[in-house]
C-alpha cells in the first residue's frame, strides 16, 4: 500500500493575495478576457429574460448555458496562463477544446450540487468543494473524461477542503462586494478564477509563476 500523499500547503490569504497581484500586473489581457466573459454572461440573461413567449425563453435559456458555459472555460484556461506566467491572449474565450467534457462534467457537477442542497444544504457544499476544479483539468487536459475530470479534482482537494471551504466564503464576500459596482465585478469575477487557479496549482504540486 503507498503511503498517504502529502497535501500540499496554502492560505486562505496568500491565494487572495497571489490573485490580486497577479491580476494587477495582467490587467490588460487578464481583464479583457474577465471582460468578455462577464459582458457574454449578461447579453445571454437579459436576450432570455426579454422573451415572455415560454418555448423562446427556454431555447435562450439553454443556449445561454452552452455558451456561457464556453466562456467560462475560456476565462479558467486565462487564469492558467497567469498564473503559469503567461500573457493570456482574448481568443483563449472561444477555443472549443475540451468542451464536451467540460459540457458533461457540469452537469454531473450542478446535478449533484443541486440534490445535495436538497438534502439540508451542507452536502451540497461539500460537493461543490470536492469537484470544483473540475473545469481546471479539463482546461488542461482537453481530452480527458468527465469522470475522469471530476476525480481528479476529488483527489487534489482531499485533505484541504476545510480551506477550501473558507476560500469559497471568502470569494463571495469578494464578489457580493463587486457587485456594488459593475466594473467592480467584473475586477472580482477575474481574481476569484485566479485564485483557484493558484490553489489548484499548489494543490497539484505544481509551480506557479511569481504575480
Amino acid at each position: 500500500m503507498e503511503p498517504a500523499r502529502p497535501v500540499p500547503r496554502f492560505t486562505i490569504s496568500e491565494a487572495v493575495t497571489y490573485s490580486w497581484n497577479a491580476c494587477l500586473r495582467n490587467a490588460g489581457s487578464y481583464l479583457l478576457v474577465s471582460f468578455v466573459v462577464f459582458v457574454g454572461n449578461t447579453v445571454v440573461v437579459l436576450l432570455a429574460a426579454a422573451n415572455n413567449t415560454a418555448g423562446f425563453q427556454l431555447a435562450f435559456e439553454l443556449l445561454g448555458a452552452f455558451i456561457d458555459l464556453l466562456l467560462l472555460l475560456g476565462l479558467i484556461r486565462a487564469s492558467l496562463d497567469v498564473v503559469d506566467g503567461v500573457t493570456p491572449r482574448l481568443g483563449l474565450v472561444f477555443r472549443p477544446d475540451g468542451y464536451g467534457p467540460y459540457l458533461v462534467a457540469s452537469i454531473f457537477f450542478l446535478v449533484g450540487t443541486y440534490l445535495g442542497i436538497i438534502l439540508l444544504i451542507v452536502p451540497g457544499l461539500v460537493f461543490a468543494v470536492i469537484f470544483q476544479f473540475y473545469g481546471y483539468v479539463v482546461a488542461e487536459n482537453p481530452d480527458i473524461a468527465a469522470t475522469a475530470a471530476l476525480r481528479r479534482s476529488a483527489e487534489i482537494t482531499r485533505g484541504a477542503r476545510l480551506r477550501l471551504i473558507g476560500l469559497a466564503a471568502v470569494l463571495v464576500c469578494l464578489n457580493f462586494a463587486g457587485a456594488l459596482c459593475v466594473v467592480g465585478l467584473i475586477v472580482t469575477y477575474g481574481i476569484s478564477a485566479l485564485a483557484l487557479a493558484y490553489v489548484y496549482r499548489v494543490l497539484s504540486d505544481r509551480p506557479v509563476a511569481m504575480p
